[in-house]
């Protein structure tokens, strides 16, 4: 056995140096994805990927409830339900792309995007401004139809 380690010490050693690597790359993706990072970013081109990308939003992962199920907890009152119509996105990635536009320049408590039904609903303390909503919205490459908001 002392001599087979010692035939391969160098084999053994890069094989070590490879698995500790491929560790703390997992481990980053593990934090980053825990703090709400995107690992892997398409560059928002939907065409890429022919809307078949892999995102957690088609495999039915966190934003896998339907827009109608969006509903405030228990005990949470005073809440706006926002309906935003959005016209180009063509899949899960485009829903991630509109959902991250929104939390980062809003404040709002859950946010569901369907590139299906081609809308976005929020719910949040006070309505999102429209003209702000527009602005953020088509800064990502998509065209807002229609705002509608109501107490809950």
């Amino acid at each position: 056995m002392a001599d087979f380690f010692s035939q391969n010490w160098g084999t053994l050693l890069a094989g070590g140096i490879v698995l500790l690597i491929v560790f703390f790359i997992v481990r980053n993706m593990v934090i980053r994805k825990r703090n709400g990072e995107h690992i892997v970013d398409c560059g928002g081109d939907c065409g890429s990927c022919g809307g078949s990308c892999g995102s957690a939003q088609n495999k039915g992962g966190k934003a896998g409830k339907t827009a109608k199920g969006l509903v405030p907890k228990k005990g949470e009152t005073g809440l706006i339900k926002t309906v935003l119509s959005i016209d180009g996105m063509m899949c899960g990635m485009c829903e991630t792309h509109i959902n991250d536009a929104v939390r980062n320049n809003f404040k709002v408590k859950n946010v569901y995007s369907s590139h299906k039904k081609g809308e976005t609903v929020i719910l949040s303390k006070e309505a999102p401004d429209e003209g702000e909503l527009r602005k953020v919205i088509e800064n990502t490459g998509y065209e807002l139809k229609s705002v509608v908001s109501e107490a809950l």
